[in-house]
């Protein structure tokens, strides 16, 4: 088999490698079999990801009442959102990522605790009242997980949740850096990962399938787990299909779903979207 290293063990910001490390990171929603096999290494992918948070929060600080967050994981962004006030209720079809995401949640202070919801769930379908929350948040590469039907059942079904004035937000990959992936299922190595409590060194590789009429990016990531006091490798196996999606169809599904486009971003800073962006931001607001 051939394995494709990134020059130096570290890869450029533009490099494919460095595109799919990112979508696998900080994802929040793939199918529960793939997460329950994800489980064990996703809190130490998420570690370095901060950068959302600062965003994240003041958005619900100017969209004052109950979040919905939908692809919640472990709680990297509910758990921020808890301790800064929000009530929070947080969906996901993963019961192994709720499940740690509870044992995360139970060292938190009670006040904190009082304030979280956790419902195993698909978000293509309304779970709960109509008009009940102020903001909803798809974080990071979420929706590229659904195909376009879903990915507009999705919507539609936030929607109806959503007070009338309220707001949704999508966080997403930009679809012109995520066109550019390599596709030549070559193996690369992503990143090479120290697990704290048990001392296993984790080695990412990945290699990628590009399906541009059809928005699509497929990976096989692998995850390969040596114990700190040695024996066998122990191999993991995720595969991932990411729907990109640009700018015009994002309007579309908020169109559809009964919701306006109200801000495209590029980057947490609030700078506007354009192809070099780092990011796809983007805010809708359901009619008052």
């Amino acid at each position: 088999m051939r394995v494709r290293r990134c020059q130096h063990g570290a890869c450029r910001p533009a490099d494919a490698a460095q595109q799919r490390s990112e979508l696998l990171r900080y994802t929040g929603a793939m199918s529960a079999d793939a997460y329950s096999r994800l489980a064990p290494y996703y809190d130490l992918l998420h570690a370095s990801l901060t950068e959302d948070i600062g965003f994240i929060l003041a958005l619900a600080a100017r969209n004052r009442g109950p979040v919905l967050e939908l692809g919640c994981g472990t709680g990297r962004v509910l758990l921020p959102l808890a301790r800064a006030g929000c009530r929070v209720t947080g969906v996901d079809n993963s019961v192994a990522m709720l499940d740690r995401a509870r044992r995360r949640l139970a060292k938190e202070p009670a006040s904190v605790r009082d304030r979280v919801s956790l419902l195993a769930g698909d978000m293509t379908r309304a779970m709960l009242a109509p008009a009940t929350f102020e903001l909803a948040i798809v974080p990071y590469n979420t929706l590229m997980h659904l195909a376009p039907a879903e990915g507009a059942a999705a919507i539609r079904a936030i929607a109806r949740q959503l007070r009338p004035g309220g707001c949704l937000f999508l966080d997403l990959a930009n679809p012109f850096a995520v066109e550019q992936a390599a596709a030549d299922r070559l193996l690369s190595l992503e990143r090479i990962l120290t697990d704290p409590e048990s001392g296993a060194t984790i080695v990412v590789l990945a290699a990628s399938q590009l399906k541009q009429a059809a928005q699509l990016l497929n990976i096989n990531w692998l995850f390969d787990a040596s114990p700190a006091v040695g024996g066998p490798v122990e191999r993991t196996v995720v595969q991932v299909a990411y729907h990109y999606y640009y700018p015009h169809q994002i309007d579309l599904l908020f169109q559809e779903g009964g919701l306006q486009l109200e801000a495209l971003y590029g980057d947490y800073t609030e700078e506007p979207f354009d192809e070099s962006a780092s990011r796809m931001l983007a805010l809708a607001r359901k009619p008052a």
